[in-house]
Order: C-alpha cells, then structure tokens, then sequence
C-alpha cells in the first residue's frame, strides 16, 4: 500500500497527531514498509487538501498546539477502495543480493567480511522485532498479529539464508571466485 493509504488505515483506528501517526509507524509498519517518516507530513498535507483527512488544532498550555489529523468520509472510501484492489506482484529488491552478484571482485576475506555484516545488521533488525511481540500480542487485532507473525518468519528465514550464504563463502577461497562470474 502507498503511503496515503497506509495513513488513512491508521486513521480509521482512531484520530492522531502526526507525532502519533510516526510513532504508531514505527511500532507497526517499520519491520516491512517503504513509508519512511519524511513522508508522513506531505502525505497529510495533501491528504488534507484532497478532503480525505480534517485536522483540527487543539491549544495546548505550555506546549506547541497539537494538529489531530480524523479522516473523512471521503477518506474511508478512499482506504476501502485502496484496501480491495489488487496487489501487484512484488519484486524484491535487495542491495546485498546486487553486491553477491558481484562478489568476484572482491577478495574472500572481503566477501566473508561484507555478508557477515550484512547478516549482523539483519539480525539486529529481527531482534527488534520480536522484542516488541508481547505488545503486539497485547494491543493487536488478529489480522495485526497475523502480519507480526509473517514479519517474524520472514526475518528468520532471511537469516537463514544469509547464514547459507556465510557458510558457503567460507568454504570457498581465492581459486573458486571463478565459479561466481559469468
């Protein structure tokens, strides 16, 4: 889903600040969305002018006004729209896999070096989420959970690969970058 739609999803649960829409994102949608936090506020503003979303300013003492963006009814039709169309076919995109491809290039211990750092900082992200399971179990929806679950096996199945990937380029040395060039 693009951004807008992401968005307008998030609004159906409830009214949010942009603040709340960012951190609702990153608790939610970071482990396997492009959406990224600069986009957010655009999206709004847009949103805005196209009457699917209102903003209201709440005063605040002390503190900046607050803008609570609630989506219209033009809004949800818009999500419901978006949420019923076909999906695309998904092509992935990996950067570590475009480097693989050329490995040849390198040295073994310079192959070794960047797909171990590359399985690192994967694993790192898998950590992450699952240290946030028990509040997804807590506060998700089922289809909520169901996406959490999916994310999880999908993390874990890219490390075990990469981990394939680690294991074969130790085994193999200087003589054997050959085989990798076309």
């Amino acid at each position: 889903m693009d951004v807008r739609s992401t968005l307008l999803g998030c609004l159906m649960y409830k009214n949010m600040t942009g603040y709340g829409l960012k951190k609702y994102f990153s608790l939610s949608f970071a482990f396997f969305s492009g959406l990224s936090y600069g986009s957010i506020y655009p999206a709004l503003k847009k949103m805005e002018q196209e009457g699917l979303i209102s903003m209201k300013v709440e005063v605040q003492d002390g503190t900046p006004n607050r803008k609570v963006y609630s989506i219209t009814n033009a809004g949800r039709t818009a999500f419901t729209k978006a949420l019923k169309k076909a999906n695309p076919v998904e092509i992935p995109k990996s950067p570590f896999l475009t480097k693989l491809f050329f490995f040849a290039n390198l040295s073994p211990e310079e192959r070794l070096a960047s797909a171990i750092q590359h399985l690192e900082s994967v694993k790192q992200t898998q950590r992450e989420l699952e240290i946030i399971g028990h509040q997804i179990e807590a506060e998700a929806d089922p289809y909520q959970k169901l996406c959490y679950k999916f994310g999880v096996r999908y993390y874990r199945d890219i490390v075990s690969n990469l981990s394939e990937v680690v294991r074969t380029l130790e085994g193999l040395g200087e003589t054997d970058a050959h085989i990798w060039r076309v």
